[in-house]
């Protein structure tokens, strides 16, 4: 009894919180006022039974367990824990005593868990954090910013630049991140970072000399294979367009593989999205434009520079980008199938993206397909979106738009794209026809609103738009573009664009025949060129 007293007495809500979450712990106190609750054993572990569910509380209290279906630590861990403080709580002649011995106890719980921090393994640390993870922190610590960093009972970090909040407490393998991963992750592993670096115990030098060492790149390589990109670079832009030879395709193909072999995904990427350019240039599609290929040309020029220019590993490992996200824990998800759109990237990719809406949070996630085509291009693939759905559900791709399913273990990136991790398993929750209403964030009717909310930098996510009427759609043949003007009920204008494609044809057929006074519900992504806003649409409801 004397134990648990001690150790029941030095837990907070701070603590509690770390352990689950906010909202687990403000249910347990509710539950707990009529709850039945009943003491089955009080020894080196504490047995209690609570709603007909047998409790099992243990020192750390990380390792207490419940009957309930629960995986983690549940509304009656915790209830079961804020019952036995009551229980166990000292008379009031040893208030005093009690009240000194907490602080005390608090002081020595904060210097346990700094003891902790200061000596976990740092070899540990880096090996979850990865080069690319640690590059980033380096590059944060450089320009002197630091996270904030709340120090009590459980020292709560909210990582710079990203809505990440981690909770450390001890032991510390009992820690939280709220990206729900229950092992040491990149985050948990960075806070401590961000924790040793204010105690000053570890040194930046060794640090970046771990980073050299580790890094994926071969520097050397990545030099020759830059002069020889530079050389080549400069000669097209010296020979110009109406002087390029038909081969200037199997030359950037040969640059996209040496890019790819240097380990430089985004070059990749970007000497096949040229090569795609030049196609259409050689091949006279109406729809190629000599600025994008000069913008492209030139861009790729000023980055080919930055690898030859720097020696800074990590700005060497921004510029090559990343052949494959990190997907992260993102918990249980209930999605509202929304749309699915095909895509045709110009780097030689092609492939079906699907838009979730999650209910809870009413943010954005997509499931993408994507398939290489630049080194075929006839197109045996068929049907793609008849393929069958991730998840281990038994429908469909193209289906998913007409459901409603949980996921549970789901992982996404950093932009929200789901992983098809065979951890995730999905439930179909029911069919949906969802009204564009229901999503009051992502809905507009005043584009001064859309104007204000939605034109930012790199806004990837869909918007729904309900124009009041609109123009009657043209297509230009010269740009092989179609475009119609929306307009709201203050006439102001949004300007829908659609370019051609064999896949897109039927969509400017159907776009076409819209009627001025009764136009859909559009969505779509918006930007803006010359001071107007953009609109390129990817489906139409009624």
């Amino acid at each position: 009894m004397a134990d648990w007293k001690k150790q029941l007495a030095e837990i907070d809500d701070e603590y509690l919180i770390g352990l689950t979450n906010k909202g687990i712990v403000k249910r347990a106190y509710k539950d707990k006022e009529t709850a039945v609750i009943k003491i089955l054993k009080l020894e080196e572990e504490a047995a209690l039974q609570i709603d007909g569910e047998t409790v099992i509380l243990s020192l750390p209290l990380g390792d207490s367990k419940c009957s309930c279906p629960s995986r983690s630590i549940c509304k009656h861990i915790i209830s079961g824990i804020l019952f036995l403080k009551e229980q166990t709580a000292c008379s009031d002649e040893d208030a005093e005593d009690i009240t000194s011995e907490e602080n005390t106890d608090s002081t020595d719980k904060r210097e346990t868990l700094w003891n902790e921090i200061l000596s976990f393994p740092e070899k540990d640390l880096l090996k979850v954090m990865g080069t690319r993870r640690l590059a980033s922190f380096l590059t944060k610590v450089g320009k002197e910013v630091r996270p904030e960093i709340e120090e009590s009972s459980v020292f709560t970090i909210q990582l710079p630049g990203e809505n990440i909040t981690v909770k450390l407490l001890s032991p510390l393998e009992y820690s939280s991140c709220s990206c729900h991963k229950k092992e040491l992750c990149v985050h948990k592993a960075e806070a401590i970072l961000w924790c040793r670096l204010k105690a000053g115990v570890f040194s930046l030098k060794d640090l970046e000399e771990f980073q050299k060492k580790d890094s994926p790149l071969d520097t050397v390589q990545i030099k020759n294979a830059a002069v020889q990109m530079k050389d080549y670079l400069e000669e097209l832009m010296t020979t110009g367009l109406s002087r390029v030879s038909p081969d200037v395709t199997d030359s950037l193909e040969r640059f996209a593989i040496i890019s790819h072999n240097a380990g430089l995904a985004d070059f990749e990427r970007a000497f096949r999205g040229l090569c795609t350019l030049y196609q259409s240039y050689l091949s006279r599609q109406a729809s190629f434009l000599t600025v994008d290929l000069m913008k492209k040309l030139t861009g790729l020029y000023f980055r080919v520079n930055t690898l030859l220019d720097t020696e800074d590993i990590a700005l060497l490992l921004k510029e090559a980008g990343e052949f494959h996200a990190d997907y992260l824990a993102a918990g249980d998800l209930d999605l509202t199938g929304i749309t699915i759109e095909h895509f045709e990237d110009v780097s030689g990719y092609e492939g079906e993206t699907v838009y979730f809406l999650e209910t809870k949070t009413d943010k954005w996630y997509t499931y993408t397909v994507a398939r290489p085509v630049f080194y075929d291009k006839r197109k045996k693939w068929g049907k793609p979106q008849k393929a069958e759905a991730p998840w281990g559900l038994n429908c469909s791709l193209e289906n998913l738009i007409t459901l409603r399913i949980h996921l549970r273990d789901a992982k996404c990136d950093e932009r929200r794209r789901l992983s098809s991790s065979k951890e995730t398993r999905g439930e179909i929750l029911g069919t949906c026809e969802p009204d564009p209403e229901e999503f009051p964030r992502w809905y507009y009717e005043d584009f001064g609103k859309l104007f204000s909310e939605r034109i930012t930098g790199q806004n990837r996510d869909l918007v729904f738009i309900q124009p009041a009427f609109c123009e009657k759609a043209v297509f230009s043949k010269t740009e092989q573009m179609l475009s119609m003007t929306l307009y709201d009920r203050q006439k102001r204008e949004v300007i829908l664009e659609l370019p051609y494609s064999k896949e897109d044809a039927r969509s400017i057929r159907y776009l076409e025949k819209i009627r001025e006074e009764e136009p859909p519900c559009f969505i779509g992504k918006v930007y803006l060129r010359d001071g107007r806003i953009r609109f390129i649409p990817v489906d139409t409801w009624k």
